[in-house]
């Protein structure tokens, strides 16, 4: 996600000014139960919701670099010459955690430990829900506005 420089990406605000942005904290109900045993909390909570054959297409279509492990997809940054790293001319790889098996199995291990917190949040009145539409600039306005930020 693209936010803008006033947002600070970290687990707590310490000295700085403004919002305070933890990403992908926590990730099962435990952890989030022992967030609050321990007085950390939440304003809100940003549910980015996509559709898994959007995960899957996305994920599955990422490459990297062998050489110089520079990033690419197959359909949203593809390579100029497909297989071949713009940067250095090194072959593009599809890494394990990126084949559609494992994206499969990931999306279970998700569903099971981490889904659960949607409604957990929920309860809570900190749940705010942001539906994937376009670019990624797109979704970041969608999620600052669903959080009250004004750029």
């Amino acid at each position: 996600c693209i936010l803008p420089a006033s947002l600070h990406l970290g687990p707590g605000r310490g000295d700085r000014a403004g919002p305070t942005v933890a990403e992908v904290v926590p990730r099962t109900i435990a952890q989030a139960e022992a967030l609050e045993k321990a007085g950390i909390k939440f304003d809100a909570v940003v549910s980015i919701e996509i559709s898994e054959d959007e995960i899957l297409r996305r994920m599955s279509g990422r490459r990297v670099c062998e050489a110089c492990g520079s990033s690419y997809n197959v359909e949203a940054i593809p390579p100029r010459v497909e297989g071949i790293c713009d940067n250095c001319g090194g072959k593009l790889i599809q890494r394990k955690d990126d084949t559609p098996e494992t994206v499969r199995e990931r999306l279970k291990v998700y569903h099971t430990e981490t889904e659960p917190l949607v409604d957990f949040y929920a309860e809570r009145g900190l749940l705010k829900r942001v539906a994937v539409s376009g670019s990624k600039e797109v979704t970041a306005q969608a999620i600052l506005a669903a959080l009250g930020i004004q750029e």
